[in-house]
């Protein structure tokens, strides 16, 4: 018996110069976590925070630095995500808050 599988390529919401973060709450550590995605599939945590202010005012960096065009490469932005301050380590979030991000993100797109 042969079984055909095919994996089917999801879209990016974004345009290669959009962007997309925001805060959230992890279940278990309790810290506030930036995060980002440039295509509104790829959730990606970058810092963890005690304080929510903290995190908020991360965010608010990566946007504000996004929109005035500093980081243009990938390294760039590999280089910029390492100097951002956090208190700890990111710890992975469960599966259905990756995917509630995701759709405030398709959501911010309107």
């Amino acid at each position: 018996m042969v079984k055909r599988f095919v994996r089917r390529q999801k879209k990016p919401v974004f345009n290669d110069n959009e962007l997309c973060t925001g805060i959230v709450q992890h279940p278990v550590t309790q810290r506030w976590q930036t995060w980002i995605t440039f295509t509104g599939y790829d959730i990606q945590c970058i810092t963890a925070h005690n304080n929510r202010n903290d995190a908020s005012q991360v965010a608010k960096q990566i946007a504000d630095d996004w929109i005035e065009g500093k980081y243009k490469t990938g390294e760039e932005v590999t280089a910029f995500i390492k100097s951002l301050p956090t208190d700890a380590l990111t710890d992975p979030l469960p599966q259905d808050i990756v995917m509630q991000l995701s759709q405030q993100a398709f959501k911010s797109r309107k």
